[in-house]
């Protein structure tokens, strides 16, 4: 008799151990696939191949897990509703004012990618160690190539240009990849925030104010902001618990206060006669950029986009039509990420101010809601989120605030993996919270197994 209860109880334990591989290995595949093209070695390599085959493998153990899935879906129908209702304004648009301007393919590469990754990071979700062990592998390669260039030549930085490290042999492209690098330290340093050991987290902290000395070096200025905004809310959020109004006040004092040091900064900018030409800082080039009057930096590009809303209050109700902002521009048609366009290059740098233009103001009011919904829930039950859920939060923040300064909506899919990502956080502890009765427990259509713990 104890013989069979010993036997039934070590079947269990192969059982969840074999669980935890399956989701883990599931998490390392479909956030590799996530960083295939921008992951800068892999570009030299071939990205395309890997990114196709790491797709095609993550659909396939997606797939595999798809009932347990489902299951954790049925805790997110906001969300799914939500995702739905934009998805249906953008096919709208694109319908109605794009379709004999811009290739039907840019539409189903919206469709098909954002929807691939959105489930890829859901899928992601039930295994938040193995998404962050992607990431410490991807910045550890770049610590490393880093370090190689500059035993062997010295300064990274060159003429105000990142030098090319990589040896693409191609310095136009090589000079972009400081926001590569920037955001792939950045995410490792705020996935380090989320694991179990506390000399690790605090030690992940401590390294932070070199991490941001380096990115200031190689002026990676969105992952600069981003991880800044990203660190704002991890202390924001540990505020709130404690204290809603000094939360509240705290947010206020900061919106106030960057919007008159950004005011400030502007007009001193512009004023600024002695800035070094070739400086590679965040703060030389920002204000060489500022002074610019090239259209296609970015501050131009915003300036024309809200003056173009402004002077045409009545395309607000529905857009001007998804992809039509780099023909306004005058660079022609987008198409999908795979079959490179001249468009594609093209977009406002604000995924919000894109939505505005191109959808309205429906794809605008939808998408904000959207992208809210998992920082209020998290705010709400921070208390209760484990370490690697407010790390993973933390990351969907860093993408958000990623997006608004630089990003693209219809190819930023880092955004679509991480919001995924958040959404199976929302979704994983919904699920412990009606298994507690804290909230109510959404009707089942078929009997399901249980879903193993997140965190494998």
């Amino acid at each position: 008799m104890k013989a069979s209860v010993r036997s039934r109880m070590n079947l269990t334990k192969r059982s969840k151990d074999s669980s935890r591989v399956f989701m883990a290995l599931t998490a390392v595949v479909v956030t590799t696939a996530t960083f295939a093209k921008s992951f800068v070695p892999f570009y030299l390599v071939g990205s395309t191949p890997i990114f196709v085959a790491s797709c095609f493998l993550g659909l396939m153990l997606v797939a595999l897990a798809s009932r347990n899935l489902v299951e954790q879906a049925t805790f997110i129908v906001d969300v799914l509703a939500l995702l739905f209702l934009l998805y249906c304004v953008i096919i709208a648009s694109f319908l109605i004012y794009s379709l004999h301007r811009v290739p039907i393919t840019h539409l189903f590469g919206i469709l098909i990618f954002h929807g691939l990754f959105l489930l890829f990071g859901f899928a992601a979700a039930r295994a938040h160690k193995a998404v962050f062990a992607v990431l410490f592998a991807g910045a550890a390669i770049y610590l490393l190539i880093i370090a190689q260039y500059a035993v062997r030549f010295g300064d990274l930085m060159q003429g105000g240009y990142l030098n090319d490290i990589f040896g693409v042999g191609i310095l136009v492209i090589a000079i972009t990849f400081h926001q590569n690098i920037g955001s792939m330290l950045s995410i490792a340093a705020l996935a380090a925030t989320g694991l179990e050991s506390k000399k690790v987290r605090l030690a992940a902290f401590a390294a932070l104010p070199f991490l941001f000395g380096f990115l200031f070096y190689i002026a990676a200025r969105t992952a600069i902001a981003a991880l800044v905004s990203s660190l704002l809310f991890l202390g924001g959020a540990a505020l709130w618990v404690r204290s809603r109004k000094f939360a509240l006040a705290g947010f206020a004092a900061i919106v106030v206060t960057a919007a008159v040091a950004s005011s400030v900064f502007y007009q001193r900018a512009l004023q600024d006669k002695d800035v070094d030409a070739v400086a590679p800082d965040a703060i030389s080039r920002t204000i060489r950029e500022i002074q610019d009057p090239r259209p296609l930096f970015r501050m131009q590009i915003w300036t024309r986009a809200i003056h173009r809303i402004t002077t045409e209050p009545g395309r607000l109700p529905l857009g001007r039509g998804i992809g039509v902002f780099p023909i306004d521009e005058g660079f022609g048609a987008p198409d999908w990420l795979l079959r490179p366009a001249e468009g594609n290059k093209y977009y406002p740098h604000n995924v919000h101010l894109e939505l505005l233009y191109e959808t309205g103001l429906p794809g605008f009011l939808v998408f904000t809601v959207l992208t809210l919904l998992p920082l209020l829930f998290s705010l709400k039950y921070w208390d209760r989120l484990s370490s690697p859920e407010r790390a993973a939060i933390s990351l969907y923040v860093f993408y958000l605030a990623s997006i608004e300064i630089s990003g693209s909506f219809a190819y930023s899919y880092g955004f679509q993996f991480f919001f995924g990502l958040a959404a199976g956080v929302v979704a994983s502890k919904r699920m412990e919270l009606a298994e507690t009765g804290k909230i109510a427990t959404p009707p089942k259509t078929s009997p399901l197994p249980k879903l193993g713990k997140t965190s494998a």
